[in-house]
């Protein structure tokens, strides 16, 4: 199994330090949030380079978390739209000037989906989005992950509405956000992770990246697998089997974010297939 660690860990450190944290930790790979509070739109080219130099003097592979505080690829608003897709390809060049292979980027957010004329525009919107992104990125040999959504509003969000739009598309995948899913298809605490084994038969070789970190089934808490209500032996046991590329960290502890980092490490480490 191929580990990483998101920068979503920390609001208070630098990614260079998550960085550290995690070579420290010997992980494989780093995924790095481009959005505030550690990049705004204005940044200077020179923080980034240094990002970079880190990166490579960790010896870890890279991949890019896009964008997405108030940013919506399927607005009513074509401004929006429009600054959200060159957000979008921004994080791109962002992955390619850091060497790495892929962008992971959110569902829209599909306000009043049940009016099927709105829903209907929403399915335009993300597809047009969709399909000058991926461009761009292949142009860059970069895959672009579709992150699974825990929000009512989200666009796609269902296992069906997710393979609608990657399903033979070159250079388009599917992130399977586990905390996300699990707050999707929680019964009780002893099914959803039953349930997200299945989601990861179902996606298959469209999935190409996956976040993982646990919750208490109400809300998106980002906490260590183990510390949440997640059942995570047949999920782990569902990766060894259908998948092989990266499991991310994507946890969120700004007080104390290496306690968390090496609890969740030693979580993983400690699971035999």
């Amino acid at each position: 199994m191929k580990v990483g660690l998101s920068t979503h860990l920390s609001v208070k450190k630098d990614p260079e330090e998550i960085v550290r944290l995690a070579e420290k930790l010997e992980l494989d790979c780093v995924e790095i949030v481009f959005d505030i509070p550690h990049f705004f739109p204005d940044d200077e080219v020179k923080e980034i380079r240094n990002l970079n130099e880190v990166i490579r003097s960790a010896g870890l592979h890279a991949q890019v978390h896009d964008s997405f505080l108030d940013l919506n690829p399927i607005s009513q608003y074509s401004e929006l739209r429009k600054i959200t897709l060159e957000q979008s390809e921004e994080s791109v060049k962002f992955c390619d000037f850091l060497n790495g292979d892929q962008v992971t980027i959110h569902p829209g957010r599909c306000w009043l989906r049940e009016n099927q004329d709105i829903l209907q525009k929403c399915q335009e919107r993300f597809e047009n989005y969709l399909e000058e992104l991926s461009d761009y990125a292949q142009d860059r040999e970069i895959t672009v992950g579709i992150e699974t959504g825990a929000h009512p509003a989200d666009y796609p969000s269902d296992s069906e509405e997710l393979l609608r739009h990657v399903r033979d598309r070159e250079g388009v995948g599917i992130t399977l956000d586990i905390g996300h899913a699990y707050l999707r298809v929680r019964k009780d605490e002893k099914s959803g992770g039953a349930e997200i084994a299945k989601l990861i038969k179902l996606f298959g070789k469209e999935l190409v990246n996956v976040h993982l970190h646990d919750n208490g089934g109400r809300s998106d808490d980002h906490l260590p697998p183990g510390q949440g209500e997640i059942n995570f032996d047949p999920i782990l046991g569902a990766l060894d089997k259908y998948y092989d590329g990266p499991v991310i960290l994507e946890l969120w502890d700004p007080s104390t974010p290496e306690k968390s980092a090496g609890e969740g490490v030693e979580y993983l480490r400690k699971f035999q297939p």
